[in-house]
């Protein structure tokens, strides 16, 4: 599930050293803003992932639902839940659902909710350019990452994010397209974000906690 929230990421580079530009966070602190002051948001997103080197192109459609530290995420055929305390992996091909704490890493990094504020997060930022109602901004990691940097394309006329692009050292390039961003109505309990066992009585649980 490291696409859209890692999707989802995003830092910033001067000339030879990284450092802070008061015009990005201006604009993605708007963006994160606006996102926060939803009870509960749904997303409708494309994830591209691309390696020129290896030849890979792949691009999957993906839905998001958020509400404060939970969230549900459907993709590459398999339903994702946090319910703020525990993850579940269901995957109905298989028929089987993994339950598990989340890991340090996986609350932060890997909750789609860190994609509005990851700017905020160990990462400096640079607003590249900013034409036509489009900015992008930049943003690279403080300390040694996997990830190089990563691009934000926004809206600033209504400050939205139209996509956010992870580069990583082996090559990969991670995009998350946003189609659709909405407020949820009505505003779904906390039962919307656990998977439910009653529902799917022949599904095998597998507790790793």
């Amino acid at each position: 599930m490291r696409y859209i929230t890692t999707l989802l990421l995003m830092v910033v580079f001067g000339t030879t050293m990284a450092q802070n530009d008061p015009k990005a966070k201006e604009i993605l602190d708007k963006i994160a803003a606006k996102v926060k002051a939803y009870p509960a948001v749904e997303v409708i997103f494309t994830m591209t992932m691309e390696n020129k080197a290896e030849d890979i192109h792949e691009s999957h459609n993906g839905q998001a639902w958020m509400k404060g530290n939970m969230y549900k995420v459907n993709l590459m055929e398999t339903e994702n839940y946090y319910d703020g305390k525990v993850i579940y992996n269901y995957m109905p091909e298989v028929g089987e659902v993994n339950v598990k704490n989340p890991s340090e890493e996986e609350e932060g990094f890997l909750n789609p909710t860190t994609l509005f504020d990851i700017h905020n997060q160990n990462f400096d930022q640079k607003l590249v350019s900013n034409n036509n109602g489009i900015a992008y901004i930049e943003l690279y990691p403080k300390e040694k990452k996997n990830i190089e940097k990563i691009g934000i394309w926004a809206n600033t006329k209504d400050s939205s994010i139209q996509k956010v692009t992870s580069y990583e050292k082996e090559g990969n390039a991670i995009t998350i397209s946003i189609t659709s961003l909405k407020s949820m109505q009505p505003v779904p309990s906390g039962a919307f974000f656990k998977f439910d066992s009653s529902k799917h009585p022949d599904v095998e649980v597998i507790d790793m906690r």
